[in-house]
C-alpha cells in the first residue's frame, strides 16, 4: 500500500514537472513572436482581447494570468503600436505581480522586454543594465534558450555601445550552449557574430559565421532567414573583391525572394546584382536589375530600397553618357533623401520624447527593484531563522533542554533590540522634520516682514527728517499710513506664526466662510504704495462677491505673496491683474503680470524646497526664495492646486484652484453674515 502511494506521488510530481516546463516553453515562444512575426489579429482586437483577460485574472484574483495578460499589452504597445508609455505601464505591473508572486522565470522576460523598450529609444546603457539584471535573476529558473535570448540581445546593445570586446564575448556564450538551443537562436547568433566582424573588416570570419548561420537555417527550412543570410554572404564576397561567388550568392538570394514575393528582398537583391553588372562594366544588364529593383522597392514601399535604386540608375546611366537620364535619377535621388532624412528627424523627435517618457519610469522600476531585494532579504533571514532553529531543536534533542532557553532569550533581546532601533529611528525622522520645519519658518519670517518693515523705515524716516517741511494733514496722513503699516505688519507675523504652528501639528487649517474679492481688494490696497513705487498698475478683475469656504488667513497669505512676486519681477509702468473665475469644477483666483517671466527649467525647480530659488526683481528687491514654497503649502493645505503659466520676456500667471465644493451658496453666506 505505501509504495503504491509512493509511485502515485512521484508520477504526479514528474508530470506537475513537465507541466511547468511546457508552460515555460510556450512563454518563451509567445515573447519571441511578436520580435519574429506578425500576430494575426488586428491591433485593437488583441487590446481589447488582452485588456479583458486582464479584467477577469482580477475579478478572480488570479495574479499569475494577470501578470502574464499584463506583459502581453505591453509587447503589443512596444512592437505593434507603439505607445511606449503604456507598454513601460504594463511591464511594471507584470513585474510588481512576479515579485510578489515569485515567478521567477517569467520576472526574467519582463526584464527583457522593458531592455527592449530602452534599446528602441535608444537608451543603450539602460537597455543594457536591465538584460545583465535578466541574466542574474534565478539562473536557476532560467531555460538555456531563454539565456541565448537574453545574450543575443546584449550583444546588440554593445555593438551599438561600441563595446565590441564584450558583444563577442555574449556571442561566444550562446554558441558554445549550440547542441542545446533553438535553431533559430542559433542561427541568430551566428548571424550576429558575421556583422560583428563585418563591421570590424574582419571579412574571412564574417563569411565563416554567415555560411554557418545559412546552414543553421537550412537545416530548419526558414527559407526568409537563408535568403537574408545569402544577400550578406554575397555583400562579404563583393567586399572581398570575389565578384563571381557575390554573384552567385545574390542570384539565389533572389531566387528566394521571388519564391516568397516579398518585393523589399527582391528589391535588396536586384540593386546588389545591378551593382555587380556595373562593376563589371555589363551596363545593359545593370540599367535593367536597376529599373526592376525600382519598380519592386516601390511596390514594397521601401524607402531606402527606392533611394538606392535611384542612384544605381544614375550612376549607370551616368555610364552610359545619358547625363539627362542621369541627371533625373539623380535628383529623385535627392528628393527622397530628403524626405527620409526628414523621417529620420521626426523619428529621432519621437525617439527622444519617448525616451523622456520611459526615463520617468525608471523610478518606478527602481523601487519595485528595492522591494525585490528588501524581500530577498527577507527570505534569507526566514531561511536562516528556520536553519537557526532547525539547528537548536537538534541540539535539545541531542543534548540538553537548555539551549532551546538560552535561544528563547536571545530571540526576545533581538525582539526588544529591533523594537528599540525601530523606536530611534522613529524619533530622528521626527527630530529632522522639526528642524527643517524651523529653518524654513526662520527663513519665511524674514521674507514675509521685509516688506513692511521697510514701509516702517521710510514713514520713521519722512517724520524725522522732514516734519518740519510738512503740513499737519500730511503728517495726519502719514501717522495713518504708519498705523496701518504697523497693523498690518502684526497681521503678518500673527499669519505666520499660525503657519509655523500648523507645520509643527498645533494647528489645523479649519475653514471659514469669506468673500474672495474682498481679499483680493485688501491686498491690492496693502501693496499699492509698493505698486506704484514703480509705476506699476493693479487691477483687480472679479465679481463683487465670490463666497468661499476656504482658510482665510492662509489664502490671504497666498493672495499677498503672489502679488508680491508679480511686483518684484514687474518692470517699472507694467501691469498686473488679479482675478477670480467660476467654473462648473470650482473656483480659482490668479494673478498676471506682464513681467520677465520664466524659463521651463525655472519652473521645475520652483516649489522645490531642495532647490530655492532666489532671484532680484526688476528694481534690485531681494528675497529669500522662499514665498512660492509658502503659497504651494497653504494651497495644498485647502485642497487646491496652485499652478504657472510663464514664458521669458512675456510675464507669468499663477493661478490657485479648488474644487466645487468650497463655493458657498448665496443664501448660506447670507445666513453666515447675519450670524456672524
Amino acid at each position: 500500500m505505501v509504495s503504491r502511494v509512493l509511485f502515485t506521488f512521484s508520477v504526479l510530481f514528474l508530470l506537475g514537472l513537465l507541466a511547468a516546463s511546457a508552460q515555460s516553453e510556450e512563454e518563451l515562444k509567445h515573447f519571441r513572436s511578436f520580435s519574429e512575426a506578425t500576430p494575426t489579429l488586428s491591433v485593437e482586437q488583441d487590446i481589447e482581447r488582452v485588456e479583458e483577460r486582464i479584467r477577469q485574472a482580477l475579478e478572480i484574483g488570479d495574479g499569475i494570468e494577470e501578470a502574464k495578460a499584463q506583459r502581453h499589452l505591453g509587447l503589443i504597445y512596444l512592437y505593434r503600436v507603439p505607445v511606449y508609455e503604456k507598454a513601460m505601464e504594463a511591464f511594471i505591473r507584470a513585474l510588481t505581480l512576479e515579485e510578489t508572486l515569485a515567478l521567477d522565470e517569467r520576472r526574467i522576460l519582463t526584464y527583457v522586454a522593458i531592455a527592449d523598450v530602452f534599446r528602441t529609444v535608444g537608451n543603450y546603457t539602460k537597455s543594457e543594465e536591465f538584460l545583465h539584471q535578466a541574466l542574474e535573476t534565478a539562473p536557476q529558473a532560467r531555460r538555456i534558450e531563454t539565456e541565448a535570448l537574453i545574450l543575443i540581445r546584449l550583444g546588440k546593445v554593445q555593438v551599438a555601445l561600441g563595446k565590441m570586446e564584450d558583444a563577442l564575448e555574449s556571442y561566444k556564450r550562446v554558441l558554445n550552449q549550440h547542441s542545446d538551443i533553438d535553431k533559430a537562436l542559433l542561427a541568430e547568433a551566428h548571424y550576429q557574430l558575421g556583422h560583428l566582424h563585418a563591421t570590424q573588416h574582419v571579412y574571412q570570419q564574417a563569411l565563416e559565421s554567415f555560411k554557418k548561420a545559412l546552414a543553421t537555417a537550412r537545416s530548419f527550412k526558414d527559407r526568409r532567414r537563408e535568403a537574408l543570410y545569402l544577400n550578406d554572404i554575397g555583400t562579404v564576397y563583393a567586399s572581398m573583391n570575389n565578384a563571381e561567388k557575390s554573384l552567385a550568392n545574390h542570384d539565389v538570394a533572389l531566387a528566394i525572394w521571388t519564391e516568397l514575393n516579398d518585393p523589399v528582398g527582391i528589391a535588396e537583391s536586384l540593386i546588389n546584382l545591378g551593382a555587380h553588372y556595373r562593376s563589371i562594366g555589363q551596363l545593359d544588364k545593370a540599367l535593367e536589375h536597376g529599373h526592376r529593383a525600382m519598380e519592386k522597392a516601390r511596390e514594397g514601399q521601401a524607402q531606402d530600397r527606392i533611394f538606392r535604386s535611384y542612384e544605381l540608375l544614375s550612376q549607370v546611366y551616368s555610364d552610359l553618357g545619358d547625363y539627362k537620364n542621369a541627371l533625373n535619377y539623380k535628383q529623385l535621388s535627392l528628393a527622397i533623401f530628403d524626405f527620409m532624412q526628414q523621417e529620420k528627424e521626426e523619428r529621432r523627435l519621437a525617439e527622444t520624447q519617448a525616451r523622456h517618457v520611459v526615463d520617468r519610469k525608471q523610478a518606478e522600476i527602481e523601487k519595485l527593484d528595492r522591494v525585490r531585494q528588501e524581500r530577498e532579504r527577507e527570505i534569507v533571514e526566514q531561511r536562516r531563522f528556520r536553519n537557526t532553529l532547525f539547528v537548536i531543536v537538534a541540539l535539545v534533542l541531542v543534548i540538553t533542554g537548555l539551549l532551546f532557553i538560552l535561544y528563547l532569550v536571545k530571540h526576545r533581546a533581538n525582539r526588544s533590540l529591533r523594537a528599540s532601533q525601530r523606536e530611534i529611528e522613529e524619533r530622528n525622522v521626527q527630530l529632522q522634520q522639526l528642524n527643517s520645519t524651523k529653518d524654513k519658518f526662520f527663513s519665511i519670517i524674514g521674507h514675509d516682514l521685509k516688506g513692511p518693515l521697510n514701509s516702517l523705515t521710510s514713514f520713521s524716516h519722512l517724520l524725522i527728517n522732514h516734519t518740519d517741511q510738512m503740513s499737519k494733514d500730511e503728517i495726519r496722513m502719514l501717522a495713518s499710513d504708519l498705523d496701518k503699516s504697523v497693523k498690518n505688519l502684526f497681521a503678518l507675523l500673527e499669519n505666520l506664526l499660525q503657519w509655523a504652528r500648523s507645520q509643527t501639528g498645533n494647528i489645523d487649517f479649519s475653514p471659514e466662510v469669506f468673500n474672495l474679492n474682498d481679499v483680493l481688494v485688501e491686498n491690492r490696497d496693502l501693496l499699492a504704495q509698493q505698486a506704484g513705487q514703480k509705476g506699476i498698475h493693479l487691477e483687480i478683475d472679479a465679481p463683487e462677491t465670490v463666497v468661499v469656504r476656504l482658510h482665510k488667513a492662509s489664502i490671504t497669505t497666498v493672495v499677498r505673496n503672489l502679488l508680491a512676486n508679480a511686483i518684484k519681477f514687474t518692470p517699472e509702468g507694467g501691469a498686473i491683474r488679479a482675478g477670480i473665475r467660476r467654473s462648473a469644477d470650482g473656483v480659482a483666483f490668479y494673478v498676471a503680470d506682464n513681467g520677465v517671466g520664466m524659463s521651463r527649467e525655472t519652473i521645475d525647480r520652483l516649489f522645490r524646497i531642495d532647490s530655492k530659488i532666489s532671484t532680484r526683481g526688476t528694481a534690485g528687491e531681494k528675497g529669500t526664495g522662499l514665498g512660492l514654497i509658502l503659497c504651494a503649502d497653504f494651497v495644498e493645505r485647502n485642497k487646491g492646486k496652485l499652478a504657472v503659466k510663464s514664458e521669458p520676456d512675456k510675464g507669468s500667471v499663477f493661478s490657485c484652484s479648488f474644487p466645487a465644493s468650497v463655493i458657498v451658496s448665496e443664501n448660506v453666506a447670507e445666513t453666515s453674515v447675519t450670524t456672524s
